[in-house]
């Protein structure tokens, strides 16, 4: 960075700043301007830094907000340093020790202050159950203060919240912002930020049922980690292949790649466990889906993925007091819609309440759409669609009409994936 790069990029955290401390307090740009002398238009410009702040007018303002102020560029530097240590960490999968990276907060404002917050951001990222409030307060002052941070710090930082948004009810811009971290991170040649942008885009397509697409991402990103021997990351594009082999009907290669899988050590087992659950749940083999879910689950997975499948699996082994027992002891602590919706249903089946059946199918269907589950929503209807059959009464017409409109159901969201 030459001189006149640094001193840009030295007004732009002044201009920044200056605008933050008037937000802050809640003051007009009118009654800041006549407190200080100075013309409305000029400290408008001040605060979009199209006009150079020098050191005398950074001080005057700083008083007048009674901001004590650390000028040590080198914070900056440290904070930036420790961005670059997160993004390592992230790339290569490992344990973020999140107390070296946690920013050091001070009484004083510094130039590192807009550098924090990201680094905060990023480092809260891992917590998934982390105050979301929070979350969406910095997500915000990130945005609102982009010209702040260099392309590789907003190609992490679009990156990192896409990831964040793929399973998130509430995240609609997952696409958007993990496209905008590849634009980015191909400008500047970032190859770790890169691949991690291409492997969480083939997760979209995932939510999305495009799986030609979401295997061919996956793909990419995966020659990138072996160009780079990132052995776990190659795992999780591994998966991820899995999956979408799975979702395709193409059972026996997804379950040679799981297979491959298997034989390094190292990889979290229930990821790959999960996925085979799955395909015995597709391939008709309920019983081995229920025996991998049994042997395999614990108190911290029993309610996550395809292991909260087991009541399901019970059922439609013709166990119904098993399922029942299942769901008594499931329930209660299910705080998840998506699976609160699959009990639901289940419990209406085992118990034949036809009339709460299609407002229970209702809410799973939302909820799918929202957590990308298209797929076991698909399954849960075809399972329906079998009870009724099993159940039919031809005079009864109401029930022959649910049948139609549910056989159409399924059909369209099959064509569809």
């Amino acid at each position: 960075m030459n001189v006149w790069e640094w001193k840009k990029s030295i007004n732009v955290y002044r201009s920044h700043l200056i605008h933050m401390l008037r937000k802050n307090a809640n003051y007009s740009l009118e009654n800041v301007a006549m407190d200080l002398s100075i013309s409305k238009t000029t400290l408008f410009q001040l605060e979009k830094g199209t006009q150079i702040i020098n050191d005398k007018a950074f001080e005057k303002i700083l008083d007048y907000y009674q901001v004590p102020f650390d000028a040590d560029i080198n914070r900056l530097g440290e904070v930036k340093e420790k961005i670059r240590s997160f993004c390592d960490a992230l790339y290569e999968r490992k344990e973020l020790i999140t107390q070296q990276l946690q920013p050091t907060m001070k009484d004083r404002l510094d130039y590192g202050v807009f550098h924090e917050q990201l680094l905060e951001f990023l480092v809260n990222s891992t917590f998934p159950d982390k105050d979301p409030k929070k979350k969406k307060r910095y997500l915000e002052f990130i945005m609102e203060n982009q010209e702040v941070y260099d392309p590789y710090e907003l190609a992490l930082f679009y990156c990192v919240t896409g990831h964040q948004q793929i399973w998130d009810p509430k995240g609609k811009e997952a696409k958007q912002f993990l496209l905008e971290a590849f634009r980015l991170a191909g400008q500047i040649h970032c190859r770790k930020i890169e691949s991690l942008a291409l492997l969480w885009l083939g997760q979209v397509s995932i939510g999305e049922s495009e799986c030609l697409e979401g295997l061919r991402l996956t793909q990419k990103a995966k020659m990138l980690f072996l160009e780079e021997n990132q052995f776990n990351r190659i795992l999780d594009a591994d998966i991820q292949i899995a999956c979408f082999l799975g979702k395709m009907n193409a059972y026996r290669e997804a379950t040679e790649v799981l297979e491959r899988i298997e034989k390094n050590t190292g990889y979290p087992v229930n990821e790959v466990i999960d996925q085979r659950i799955w395909l015995a749940f597709q391939q008709n083999e309920i019983e081995k889906a229920c025996e991998l879910i049994k042997k395999y689950r614990t108190e911290e997975t029993a309610l996550k993925g395809n292991f909260s499948l087991l009541p399901l699996g019970y059922f439609l082994m013709g166990d119904f007091e098993k399922s029942a027992i299942e769901l008594q002891k499931l329930m209660p602590k299910a705080n998840d819609s998506w699976i609160k919706a699959s009990f639901i249903l289940v419990e209406d089946l085992i118990r034949n309440r036809r009339k709460n059946i299609q407002r229970t199918l209702k809410t799973l269907r939302h909820q799918s759409v929202l957590c990308g589950r298209q797929d076991i929503y698909r399954f849960f209807l075809g399972c329906v669609i079998e009870f009724r059959y099993q159940t039919l009464n031809d005079s009864d017409t109401e029930a022959m009409k649910e049948l139609i409109e549910w056989q159409r159901e399924w059909k369209s969201i099959s064509d569809n994936s």
